[in-house]
């Protein structure tokens, strides 16, 4: 069953974010700033790899999203 009118949010401006602002976004996602809005990632690798990344993280109650977020952050604190 389709909605015949699906509400897709705000349409996306073009306006470039203050460079001090951009900054601060930065900052607060590297330090663990909860509560923004999410981001879809995808990424490619080898299936053996994942299946192992998925099966240590089954045994030990993780998500995925949230080690890739926490390795992703945690390599953004390591370049600033």
């Amino acid at each position: 069953m389709s909605q015949a009118n699906p509400d897709w949010g705000q349409r996306p401006t073009s306006k470039k974010a203050a460079e001090g602002s951009a900054r601060t976004e930065i900052d607060k996602l590297v330090t663990g700033g909860k509560g923004g809005q999410t981001a879809r990632l995808n990424v490619e690798m080898d299936a053996d790899l994942r299946a192992q990344f998925k099966a240590r993280c089954a045994m030990e109650k993780l998500d995925m999203k949230d080690v890739v977020g926490n390795l992703v952050a945690e390599w953004m604190k390591q370049r600033s």
